[in-house]
């Protein structure tokens, strides 16, 4: 396996002397964080994160998303249209290596994913007349359903005690995209995680779903054992970890639409401007509504 100095070697060079690398195993997965500036925060503007079956994929992830927050940064000052709103939503970068066309393609279609997701996840929470499938498991009957997710929800288990794992999956109106919201619940509140793909996905769906949620929950455990001062996500996130928060999702859930979403045209579909090994592109659709905001009772995360 190889060592953090070694992947520090592999950054790009307008990074290599920026970031901190930290990598963890859980279960069979591996989680890299690119820390640019430390602080108590798991989630933050300053962590960047990489999760993967496979060690170098899960590297060149974590590399992805910081080069990605970098075009938007970047293009957000230099006042670029693709780049004129308060967060990164639609964002989405992909190394090119030796085939551009193959980086544009992937990296257009992970920020479609990822307009898709954030669009529809906000509608269904904000507008209750949408229409979702909903399925409550035990641990255990989710476990024997998705084996492949079952080492690491065990592993969660043992710090959380999850008592449900929530599948929400809105409906979306003529779309081959699917988007899956994993709400894991225990005694305490519940922990999200989502992820948006080709219908036929689901297993890819609900990993990288999972790797969400795994961010999330860590940061529940971390406060629990140890609290720290929190960015408005973390925020956001411990409300929901709390009883309070818990209530308003079976408020949520007690309350069954007829409604499709439908996606409206796109606004943004364009290449932002990046460095020379990764090809950046973003979505964003028409009048979308803001995924993450000052209101810590809505479900986006």
């Amino acid at each position: 396996m190889k060592s953090t100095l070694e992947f520090a070697e592999l950054l790009p060079t307008e990074i290599k002397n920026l970031v901190t690398i930290e990598h963890t195993q859980i279960a069979d997965f591996h989680w890299f964080n690119l820390v640019s500036e430390k602080s108590d925060s798991l989630i933050s503007d300053r962590v960047f994160t990489g999760f993967d079956k496979d060690l170098d994929t899960a590297f060149s992830k974590a590399v992805s998303e910081m080069i990605e927050r970098k075009s938007f940064s970047t293009g957000n000052k230099a006042k670029l249209q693709s780049c004129a709103t308060k967060r990164s939503d639609g964002f989405a970068a992909f190394p090119i290596s030796n085939d551009l066309k193959l980086a544009a393609h992937k990296a257009r279609e992970n920020a479609l994913n990822e307009a898709i997701e954030r669009y529809a996840w906000a509608t269904w929470w904000d507008q209750h007349e949408i229409k979702y499938k909903h399925e409550k498991n035990s641990m255990q009957d989710f476990c024997d359903k998705h084996r492949y997710l079952k080492k690491l929800f065990t592993e969660l288990h043992q710090k959380l005690e999850f008592d449900f794992i929530h599948l929400i999956e809105p409906d979306i109106q003529d779309s081959e995209k699917k988007l899956i919201i994993i709400v894991a619940e225990f005694k305490g509140g519940v922990v999200t995680g989502g992820a948006c793909d080709d219908s036929d996905r689901s297993e890819s769906i609900l990993v990288r779903a999972f790797s969400e949620l795994l961010r999330h929950a860590l940061v529940v455990i971390q406060n629990k054992q140890r609290p720290m001062h929190l960015t408005d996500y973390e925020k956001r996130l411990l409300y929901f970890a709390s009883e309070t928060g818990k209530g308003s999702f079976y408020k949520r859930i007690s309350q069954k639409g007829a409604l499709g979403i439908k996606l409206p045209p796109l606004e943004t579909d364009t290449q932002v401007p990046s460095n020379k090994t990764h090809y950046v592109h973003r979505f964003l659709f028409q009048n979308q509504p803001p995924f993450i905001d000052e209101n810590f009772e809505r479900m986006c995360l």
